[in-house]
């Protein structure tokens, strides 16, 4: 057999071994295990298979997200709120207007209950996020694997858009992400929606490197409303565009966005909630809000307010302002505010779209208070084609946080932390300063 032959085994065993593991919560060591099998082949493969043809590498790819398609979701199980989302719309009712626990929709489906999280809050999911989750429901008795499946080819079309994308490490990329156990699993195995907004945001960048602006407005407006991660990679996007790029996926967007208003309230749901109250295996927001804790300035600046409302006159929106003076938030506004820096940083100094791209998410995922491992997709691509270290240890690393909601022996979240970040920091210091020598 030769070599592609042997990779396509290994990696057809390993994805085979963790879609039949009873319950990775309860079986978490041996995931790991075999999940850091899987990231030592997909090395392996992507210098092995840089050179093959790209369908080959497709219908690698596309045989190991069939193999996990037969994984009951378990680490996560996102997908069921998918697919309420989508059955409670196609029962005339919109999610964005209602939650789980809502009197109006309480006892409907509840088949799906027990799988459903933060029941009390309604859905984030944006518009084009709900068109697929609607697409899967559309499949009887079948809903959690079509859905699966739709997100499973979208983790296909990144594979063949790597390969499309041009540049000596376009078989790198494609030949490692169809190999990475992360991508594997997260899309087909636990049927994450992110796949498919990573599709959507590297088509934008393809076409607008083919200088087909009106499709790539489309594309990005689409990957936006799939999820909002990519709206970090609008200024590096628009500047590559143009106008007509802009004014595309604008008025796609708020075309989308006002049609989706019109069956149950604005489609941002209980995103302010997500915003300001979420927070797991962060790497910086811990730090800051430390630092906010200690410094007591929330406290601090609820003084200041209370001496500088009572020589005005009293107005209603005065005393709705006291919820706002806590440490979560002041962190959050903080790191926003860096954020926001170091994107029109970025945006300006930075002429390469995939470059821009990629540290204009890496500047995001940095920031966010919540680092799930499926939130490391959309920046894997561009790690793999810039081959950048730092982001490719995370992206194998990452998986180590399900140890935090189901305990493994001798890992505390704090060394959890410590495995994942501790050499991604170091990783990272040292790319940043050869890329200050280069430009030096």
């Amino acid at each position: 057999m030769e070599r592609p032959g042997l990779l396509f085994a290994a990696g057809e065993a390993v994805f085979l071994a963790i879609a039949l593991l009873p319950d990775a919560r309860r079986s978490l060591a041996a995931y790991l295990l075999l999940f850091l099998s899987g990231a030592l082949l997909s090395l392996f493969a992507a210098r092995s298979l840089s050179a093959s043809r790209p369908r080959s590498v497709l219908l690698f790819a596309a045989a190991f997200r069939l193999t996990m398609l037969l994984h009951q979701p378990d680490l996560s199980e996102d997908v069921y709120r998918y697919v309420w989302d989508a059955k409670v719309a196609l029962a005339g009712r919109s999610p964005y207007a209602f939650a789980p626990d809502d009197p109006e929709v309480s006892r409907l489906f509840p088949e799906l209950r027990p799988h459903l999280t933060h029941r009390g809050f309604r859905t984030v999911y944006p518009p084009v996020a709900q068109a697929a989750f609607r697409a899967g429901a559309m499949v009887p008795g079948s809903e959690v694997v079509a859905t699966k499946a739709i997100f499973a080819a979208a983790d296909v079309a990144i594979v063949a858009l790597l390969s499309a994308s041009g540049g000596e490490t376009a078989g790198f990329a494609a030949a490692l992400y169809a190999f990475h156990p992360l991508a594997v699993t997260e899309s087909a195995g636990a049927g994450h929606l992110d796949s498919l907004g990573v599709a959507l945001l590297l088509a934008a960048a393809l076409l607008l490197q083919r200088r087909h602006f009106f499709a790539a407005g489309l594309a990005f407006a689409a990957s936006v409303l799939t999820k909002y991660v990519p709206a970090a990679a609008t200024l590096p996007l628009a500047k590559r565009g143009g106008l007509r790029f802009a004014v595309t996926a604008l008025v796609f967007g708020s075309a989308v966005w006002g049609l989706a208003s019109r069956i149950g309230g604005p489609p941002a749901g209980d995103l302010g909630a997500y915003a300001t109250r979420w927070e797991f295996n962060s790497l910086l927001y811990p730090a800051v809000a430390g630092v906010v804790d200690s410094t007591q300035l929330p406290a601090k600046a609820k003084t200041a307010y209370m001496h500088w409302k009572d020589v005005r006159p009293q107005r209603p929106w005065m005393q709705r302002v006291f919820p706002w003076f806590y440490t979560a938030l002041f962190a959050r506004v903080a790191i926003a505010l860096g954020l926001a820096v170091a994107l029109i940083v970025i945006a300006a100094r930075v002429r390469d779209v995939e470059t821009a791209l990629f540290a204009s998410l890496a500047a995001f995922l940095i920031a966010s208070p919540t680092i799930h491992p499926w939130y490391v997709l959309w920046i894997l691509p561009f790690a793999a084609k810039k081959r950048e270290p730092a982001f490719l240890y995370l992206s194998f690393a990452v998986v180590l946080s399900y140890a935090i909601p189901y305990p493994l022996a001798g890992w505390t979240p704090v060394r959890i932390r410590v495995a994942e970040y501790v050499p991604f920091a170091i990783l990272l210091g040292v790319s940043l300063w050869r890329a200050g020598r280069r430009h030096a």
